[in-house]
């Protein structure tokens, strides 16, 4: 790949690696996450690419978290979505359970919607710490509403920390969110990840591991939650594997048959649709650049103003629910 800005990023990670202490999961093609990256960015077989509308800063930015975070958007661990110029990433279900079984404290963790008519207690146990003591779930159950979420994780040291949810407190949380009605079309996986933020908030913020990584995991946790910039347009994604297929076809893309979507792939699509119908409402806000530096401003829900320092590692913000 000769792309000069893919190129920057793969040396950047190099740099991380050999001096600031960055690791990554042993498994993990940094260079093969930035191909499958680099095929999504540059389709524009639906209009312009998502090179040509967003800051070259943003689309870096974007790629470099990805790769601090060791996901790879070919195995739908993660999207990238435009947000008027800005390229942001955000992290699927896949996604987020990845990341967090990166870090040195946890050995795994486990997520479940709660439905309608399935048995579910909680209570505590001798340190009165909440622990689930009832989970049957029944298989008529799954076409009911979700009432709930729950997840544990389980540390290295084998104790499990239980969190819940109620539906009220999830509908909280959506409603904070840019993609409302993902939510609500893809709501056992989407509820899923909102109980996994919502447990892994102790362990991101003390964890020991590398700054580069938990502010990564920030970065994109925050990017899915409204503050005062407005998307503005989006360009609905596809799997890397369609794009490799349809690539040199793309003027006759229309005419052909659209194959059936994954729901991880229609997940990214709607997200993409939501982002472009919140778009017609408030086209005209941008986000603030600060003059001095070249960095963007932002104010957060109580108006101040917050300022993306993520070249210096300095000015962590969090959303994770």
């Amino acid at each position: 790949m000769a792309n000069k800005l893919v190129v920057s990023v793969q040396n950047e990670i190099n740099n991380m690696q050999k001096n600031e202490g960055l690791k990554l999961p042993p498994s993990y093609s940094v260079g093969n996450a930035l191909n499958a990256a680099w095929l999504i960015l540059s389709d524009d077989s639906k209009g312009p690419s998502m090179l040509e509308k967003c800051d070259p800063r943003s689309v870096s930015k974007a790629l470099l978290n990805m790769a601090i975070q060791g996901l790879s958007p070919a195995k739908n661990q993660c999207y990238f979505i435009p947000y008027g110029k800005q390229c942001t990433l955000q992290r699927s279900y896949f996604g987020s359970v990845t990341v967090l079984k990166q870090l040195s404290s946890v050995k795994d963790i486990k997520a479940q919607a709660v439905f309608k008519g399935d048995g579910f207690e909680i209570g505590a146990d001798d340190e009165m710490n909440l622990i689930v003591t009832k989970y049957q779930p029944k298989f008529e159950n799954r076409d009911n509403p979700i009432i709930g979420a729950f997840a544990y994780v389980l540390q290295k040291d084998g104790h499990k920390v239980w969190t819940v949810m109620t539906k009220k407190e999830i509908d909280a949380s959506w409603s904070q969110s840019r993609t409302h009605n993902v939510q609500q079309k893809f709501g056992q996986e989407m509820a899923q990840r909102t109980i996994i933020n919502r447990a892994a908030k102790l362990y991101i913020n003390s964890s020991n591991d590398n700054d580069l990584f938990v502010k990564a995991i920030n970065d994109s946790t925050e990017s899915e939650y409204d503050d005062d910039q407005s998307a503005k347009d989006v360009t609905p994604k596809k799997t890397v594997a369609d794009l490799i297929e349809d690539k040199p076809a793309k003027d006759s893309q229309e005419q052909s048959e659209v194959p059936q979507q994954s729901e991880s792939v229609s997940e990214a699509s709607e997200i993409a649709a939501e982002s472009v119908s919140e778009s017609e409402d408030s086209a005209s806000s941008e986000p603030l650049t600060s003059e001095a530096n070249g960095k963007e401003v932002y104010d957060d829900a109580s108006g101040t103003k917050q300022t993306d320092l993520f070249p210096n590692g300095d000015g962590v913000r969090s959303k994770f629910d």
